[in-house]
């Protein structure tokens, strides 16, 4: 009787082993992608989505491929573009259905770059001005003959205002020595200046610079770098290669990525809004962007070596300020820099 009884366990262990096999068989498949290695190829808008999945372990019924809000079935022949993907980084997840009744979900980001090459943005200086050396430039304004400028570092930092061409201010405020001054907008009669790791936005009165309010940053801030204005909306670069976008109590709206063909760029500083684009400089270099402010794609960039090995009288001294006189004609300076060159870009 015993030796029964053995047996019946022995055969109901055999069948239920059976049975927890081929569970995990057909609810845990393993598949290969080439997922880890989209960011190889360098992907841009107009390219192929070139996804690669198999599995021995089942057969595929059906399948969708999700690229950020939009879902493909049973099609991989997908076109990167502005519909489906951002440029920077996006984030797919494929579904597959098999064996009549299981699914399995693989996800991946990758990164597409924009279509065209950046365009080199041409210059040429038509006139040069002083610039006090004392300012640490971090927003930099003009406006009917008048500059309006941060200056930054703790201790030192100021909103001043002064003629083109001067050197001495006809209107300035000290900032609280705790406070270590970035780039401003301007926006309805208000100068909204960031600080760099205070995690405000201090606002003053544009006319007479009195002083009125601290915003707290939100948290999709990392910290105060450059700033301007487009219509309603405060643009806010923060260290990242991301430009955001506000409403005047800082309120999120969207983001971007700066992007061109073979790069992200990182460390956007200074930045201006002129002929529907945003200028930016690109914090320790000699470089000026063009980026188109719907999509975050550079479309030109300018190089100032000379310009700045002639003013870069220490590591701190960097190409920092840009502003728009009109049309193509733009003032150009730096932090600590002693002159500052009025310009014309073409392309």
């Amino acid at each position: 009787m015993k030796k029964i009884c053995s047996y019946k366990i022995f055969f109901l262990l055999l069948i239920l082993s059976f049975i927890i096999i081929g569970c995990k068989d057909n609810s845990d498949i393993s598949v290969s992608t080439n997922f880890d290695h989209l960011d190889e190829k360098g992907l841009h808008w107009g390219d192929k989505l070139p996804l690669e999945f198999n599995t021995a372990d089942a057969t595929i019924d059906s399948y969708t491929i999700k690229l950020n809000d939009r879902v493909y079935t049973n099609q991989k022949n997908i076109i990167l573009d502005s519909t489906n993907t951002k440029l920077g980084s996006n984030y797919l997840v494929l579904t597959l259905q098999y064996n009549g009744q299981h699914k399995k979900e693989i996800d991946a980001t990758f990164n597409v770059f924009a279509k065209n090459n950046e365009k080199k943005l041409n210059y040429k200086i038509i006139q040069e001005y002083p610039h006090n050396p004392e300012l640490f430039t971090q927003g930099f304004v003009y406006k009917n003959g008048i500059i309006t400028e941060s200056s930054g570092q703790y201790g030192k930092s100021k909103l001043v205002r002064y003629p083109l061409g001067a050197t001495t201010y006809t209107q300035s405020v000290n900032l609280d020595p705790k406070y270590f001054a970035e780039g401003f907008s301007i926006l309805n009669g208000k100068i909204y200046m960031l600080t760099y790791k205070e995690r405000t936005a201090l606002v003053y009165n544009e006319s007479d610079f009195k002083f009125e309010k601290v915003i707290p940053f939100p948290g999709v801030i990392i910290e105060g770098w450059g700033a301007t204005t487009i219509g309603n909306e405060i643009v806010v670069s923060d260290s990242s290669s991301e430009l955001k976008f506000f409403d005047s109590n800082f309120n999120l709206k969207r983001k971007i990525t700066v992007v061109g063909y073979d790069r992200i760029y990182s460390y956007v500083n200074e930045l201006e809004y002129a002929n529907g684009y945003i200028y930016a400089n690109v914090f320790n270099e000699d470089i000026i962007l063009v980026i188109n402010p719907k999509t975050g794609e550079v479309i030109a960039k300018a190089s100032f070596p000379d310009l700045v090995k002639h003013n870069q009288t220490d590591e701190e001294a960097v190409l920092n300020g840009i502003a728009q006189i009109e049309g193509n004609t733009f003032l150009i300076t730096g932090k600590l820099w002693p002159k500052m060159y009025k310009i014309e870009f073409s392309l």
